[in-house]
C-alpha cells in the first residue's frame, strides 16, 4: 500500500463510549445565576486518553467540554456541550462519565464574555467530529467540524487567543502542551489548544491532584 493510500491512524483518539449513554432530551432551561459558564477538563479514563495526556505535556487532562449553565428540564440534571467521535458536537449530561474526575474553569472569572462565548458554542451543535484535526494537532482543520478542545478555542475572545499564543511562544506554557499556532498572532492566525494547554493557561491543578468530579480550578491569579 502506498504512503498516500495508508489509512489515518486512530489509535490515539478515545473512542470508548460514555459510561452513561443516556442524553438530554430537552427542552433545556438556564440554571440559577450561581452556575457560571465553565470549561470542564477531564482526566484520562483509559490507556488511549492516558496516551493523549502524555503526548500533550502530561499535565493530567485529555478531554474538554463546555458548561453553558443549562439544565435538562425532564431530568433536572446539568448539561454540558462536548464533541466526541461518532456523535460530533452534542448536549450530554455532566455525570455521563460517572466518577471520572474533572476540573471546572470559571470563564467569567477569567474575563471572558460568557454570553457571546456560549452563543458561539451552541452554534456548533450538530457539527461532526474532526478526526484529521485530532490526529494532526490542528495542522489539518475543517471549520465545519470540531474536536473537543477546538470547540472552545474557536469561540474564545480574540484577546484570549492571542494571549495563549504569546504565552506559549515565550515559554510560559509547556512546550508539549499542544498549543499550535498557524500564522502570526500579530495578524490573522489559527490556534489549536489541547485540554492540557487550557489547564495550564488557566492555572488549574494538575489532574492527579483532583479529589473527585467537578473541582473548581484556581484561575483567579
Amino acid at each position: 500500500m502506498s504512503k498516500k493510500n495508508k489509512p489515518i491512524r486512530s489509535d490515539y483518539i478515545d473512542r470508548e463510549p460514555a459510561q452513561k449513554e443516556s442524553r438530554p432530551t430537552g427542552p433545556l432551561r438556564q440554571a440559577d445565576a450561581g452556575l457560571q459558564c465553565s470549561l470542564l477538563l477531564f482526566v484520562p479514563r483509559n490507556t488511549i486518553s492516558a496516551l493523549i495526556n502524555d503526548m500533550t505535556g502530561g499535565y493530567g487532562y485529555s478531554h474538554l467540554a463546555v458548561d453553558c449553565g443549562e439544565i435538562d428540564i425532564p431530568s433536572g440534571k446539568p448539561v454540558m456541550i462536548e464533541s466526541t467521535v461518532g456523535l460530533g458536537v452534542h448536549n450530554s449530561f455532566q455525570d455521563e462519565y460517572g466518577e471520572r474526575k474533572f476540573v471546572r474553569i470559571l470563564l467569567q472569572k477569567a474575563g471572558v464574555n460568557t454570553g457571546k462565548f456560549c452563543d458561539c458554542i451552541r452554534s456548533k451543535l450538530g457539527e461532526k467530529y474532526d478526526d484529521e484535526e485530532a490526529l494532526t494537532f490542528g495542522l489539518i482543520h475543517n471549520p465545519t467540524k470540531q474536536i473537543c478542545s477546538d470547540l472552545a478555542t474557536v469561540c474564545l475572545p480574540e484577546a484570549t487567543r492571542i494571549d495563549i499564543a504569546h504565552r506559549h511562544q515565550t515559554g510560559s506554557l509547556h512546550i508539549l502542551s499542544a498549543v499550535r499556532i498557524y500564522g502570526s498572532p500579530n495578524k490573522t492566525f489559527r490556534l489549536f489548544v489541547s485540554p492540557n494547554g487550557f489547564a495550564e493557561y488557566f492555572g488549574a491543578p494538575r489532574g492527579k491532584q483532583l479529589d473527585g468530579p467537578d473541582q473548581i480550578g484556581v484561575n483567579d491569579e
